[in-house]
């Protein structure tokens, strides 16, 4: 097996609107089966607020406001099982305009759905497993500020 010593940068896009957050659910890839953000790689050049705009466009079709974009937390992931280790930066931005997600890559995500503060902390709800960059994120970030518009 060839060892892969590179960390990458993946961005988590918090995308909220009427006190809920969208999730997807990922297949096709490492964590399949589980609930994700949208996001992606961080490009070179790129802020993490520019990478959570574009990726969030690609993955569900929404515009979200570039001046509500905020960094929230970010967090190591080192996930041996499949020799990858990500740093994820976690985004929080608002729609703008209709919050109707689309699914713009079939093959890497079945559906989203948006989720309420309780749903996402549902350890027995349908939204589990959720993606383990975020699982993480949840367990050491309260994201109740954001859910409500305060932060």
């Amino acid at each position: 097996m060839v060892q892969n010593n590179s960390v990458q940068v993946g961005i988590g896009v918090l995308i909220f609107h009427d006190n809920k957050i969208l999730l997807g659910k990922r297949i096709g890839s490492h964590g399949a089966d589980t609930w994700q953000l949208a996001g992606g790689h961080l490009e070179f050049g790129e802020s993490f607020e520019e990478c959570a705009l574009r990726e969030s466009l690609e993955e569900t079709g929404l515009t979200l406001d570039p001046k509500s974009a905020r960094l929230v937390t970010a967090n190591n992931n080192i996930m041996t099982s499949i020799n990858k280790h990500y740093v994820t930066a976690f985004i929080a931005a608002d729609v703008v305009g209709s919050p109707k997600a689309k699914v713009m890559e079939p093959k890497k995500c079945e559906k989203w759905e948006w989720v309420t503060h309780d749903q996402l902390l549902d350890d027995n709800g349908p939204f589990r497993p959720l993606f383990s960059p975020l699982a993480k994120m949840v367990q050491e970030h309260d994201l109740r500020p954001y859910f409500s518009g305060v932060a």
